[in-house]
């Protein structure tokens, strides 16, 4: 029913430009055009400050974002950032909050907020920015919007913008001017992130009259229907077709929604839903829940809503998927925000990048990715805007220590020496740099490894062999001279060695569309395991400790360890180590009668002789050493 229709003045505006939005288009559906995959490659970081809880939003060549409340001194704004740079090129510091702007031809239109100085006394506010004067059109619609002001992503849809406030469940029409033409209110309370998607001459909005209920109203906001649902609408509803038919969805608290357009209910699914909207594609449903899980839904045969697959994150998804070349990205508001790379049809992790907050600080990430010119954009409560890129150069720095480590490839259990091409590259794929944790997934062939002793590089960070226009594109191995001529696991890395693995046409270091430069350290001799059994109160217990060398030379091995009372036991050995040779070193260990019973933990170190017991080269534990009467 309509309760109540604000009159305005009414313009015709028909103006056919491009519109750039939340979840790329009015209808939210997430599903981005691009011909290659985002990698974990931070082409740029911007610091704004305060908390970027809106999604950047990316047109012309600049990035336009708000920012709102944060962590120590917050400069608030609605920022122009340049796409390719990240530079701030300008910002009006009167507009903040976290609604995503709508870019609209030479306008920019977004929700903020106005504090009056005292109190809980916030206005929420709408901006009309025209960006070629920068001059700024304020209309004030909500009067009581708690601190989020207007939070809900405006659309503009055949020239007229659409916004809904929450105090009121109000959605509202106006001109481009910043004129109201209209408003349709269902007078109650709604989530203040929820935002009005359009499709076929219609609204589709969350409302609440005299309970939760999804609207749809034709664009002069006249109802077509209202539906009844169970709990609050906590998201932005997403029109879009799956197996040939349209379809509303939205998620409440308790249920994913599956709606016809003319508001018979398809399907209902009973889920956690949190303000993260549904991207559609591939004829499947992607959506964030509250129990940290993506979500991957179809249709099944009889048409009822089925689970695909889920993917566990580290934490709530607020953050509205984008899908983009069949894989899917999404972050996590915990205090550790994430973004991840799923891959789209099977759900396994391609990569994620996860944010290492200072102490006492968390670094939430509330904001939805956006996808443009094969560059993925998002904001994060580190006050930055990042930039990630599908090509470049990644710098990493390793660690590797001449031992064994175990790799299952296809099921089978492979011992892969670390200080090797492979091991180089499985080091830098859980890796540190600007205040961040990278992962990205490597996948290995082993059809060779019984002939030739070493394994196929089938994928990393999700990009695989394929054939781009009549090219065969694939990961081939570099030394600083030239291409190796075996395998990566074969391949044994200097001190100080620079590895490269290219992702190109196997010609030169100069094709390659991701390059990443593996600069490795190696350890002159390293422990990969550690064994001991009991032992009496005077008496000896013998510690095994595995050592493996990377240079020739002699090496003392101690185990030493404590219990809980502070009673400490020790052993040393002195061993001499070829080039590349594993031993199985023993350590007696003393039992003092002074010792008291009980666990004690042991830890196992390496050094070299002529420098011992300075310059700790290496270090395993710990394990337990039962010491009895």
């Amino acid at each position: 029913m309509r309760l109540l229709v604000c009159v305005a003045i009414l313009m015709l505006i028909a103006v056919p430009v491009n519109a750039y939005t939340l979840q790329g288009d009015v209808q939210h559906t997430g599903n981005f055009t691009s011909n290659a995959n985002i990698i974990p490659k931070l082409e740029w970081r911007t610091y704004l400050s305060g908390l970027i809880g809106s999604s950047p939003v990316v047109a012309n060549g600049k990035v336009f974002v708000t920012n709102w409340y944060g962590w120590g001194s917050w400069q608030p704004g609605f920022y122009v950032l340049d796409a390719d740079t990240g530079q701030i090129l300008w910002n009006n510091s009167t507009i903040y909050g976290a609604s995503t702007p709508f870019v609209y031809g030479d306008k920019v239109i977004v929700g903020g907020m106005v504090y009056s100085g005292s109190g809980w006394n916030y206005y929420g506010y709408l901006y009309i920015i025209n960006l070629t004067t920068r001059s700024v059109k304020s209309v004030k619609l909500d009067d009581h919007p708690s601190y989020y002001g207007i939070a809900s992503s405006p659309i503009v849809y055949n020239g007229y913008i659409y916004v809904l406030t929450h105090s009121n469940g109000t959605l509202w029409k106006l001109d481009l001017d910043g004129n109201v033409v209209d408003c349709f209110t269902t007078g109650g309370l709604i989530n203040p992130y929820t935002s009005p998607t359009a499709y076929d001459g219609k609204i589709f909005f969350a409302g609440n009259s005299s309970g939760d209920r999804i609207y749809c109203v034709y664009t002069n906001l006249t109802e077509v229907w209202n539906r009844s649902v169970d709990s609050q609408i906590v998201d932005t509803p997403t029109v879009a077709s799956i197996n040939g038919e349209t379809i509303l969805i939205f998620a409440t608290k308790n249920y994913l929604y599956a709606f016809y357009l003319n508001g018979t209910l398809k399907d209902r699914y009973p889920f956690n839903g949190t303000i993260s909207s549904p991207a559609v594609a591939y004829d499947r449903i992607y959506i964030g829940s509250r129990d940290g899980k993506l979500y991957c839904f179809a249709f099944d045969s009889r048409g009822n809503l089925s689970v695909l697959w889920t993917f566990e994150a580290n934490g709530k998804i607020d953050s509205s998927p984008a899908v983009s070349n069949r894989v899917v990205y999404f972050a996590t508001n915990t205090g550790e925000g994430t973004l991840y790379a799923v891959d789209a049809m099977v759900g396994y992790e391609i990569w994620h990048y996860r944010l290492i907050p200072p102490q006492n600080t968390w670094w939430n990430i509330m904001s939805s990715p956006f996808i443009s010119n094969n560059r993925l954009y998002i904001g994060a409560d580190s006050g930055y805007v990042y930039c990630f890129n599908s090509s470049g150069e990644i710098d990493f720095d390793v660690n590797l220590t001449p031992v064994n480590v175990s790799l299952n490839v296809n099921g089978r259990e492979y011992e892969v020496r670390e200080n090797t091409a492979l091991g180089a590259l499985l080091k830098a794929s859980n890796y540190t740099m600007n205040s961040a944790e990278i992962y990205f997934n490597v996948t290995l062939d082993d059809s060779w490894y019984d002939k030739y002793g070493s394994f196929f590089i089938s994928s990393i960070m999700g990009l695989g062999t394929q054939n781009v226009n009549g090219k065969w594109i694939y990961w081939s191995i570099w030394n600083e001279t030239s291409l190796l001529s075996v395998g990566a696991n074969l391949y044994t890395i200097s001190d100080n060695e620079t590895v490269y693995y290219c992702y190109g046409d196997g010609t030169s270091l100069s094709n390659c569309t991701v390059l990443l430069n593996i600069t490795t350290h190696v350890k002159p001799v390293g422990i990969s395991n550690l064994t001991v059994n009991s032992a009496r109160l005077g008496g000896n217990a013998t510690a095994w400790v595995n050592v493996s060398s990377a240079k020739s030379g002699w090496y003392v091995v101690v185990v030493s360890g404590l219990n809980d009372k502070g009673d400490y036991v020790a052993g040393i050995s002195t061993v001499y180590l070829s080039e590349c040779q594993s031993l199985r070193v023993p350590v007696l260990i003393h039992v003092s009668q002074r010792n008291t019973i009980g666990t004690y933990k042991l830890f196992a170190g390496v050094y070299k002789l002529n420098e011992y017991p300075n310059n700790l080269i290496d270090w395993f534990g710990s394990v337990n050493c039962e010491v009895t009467s």
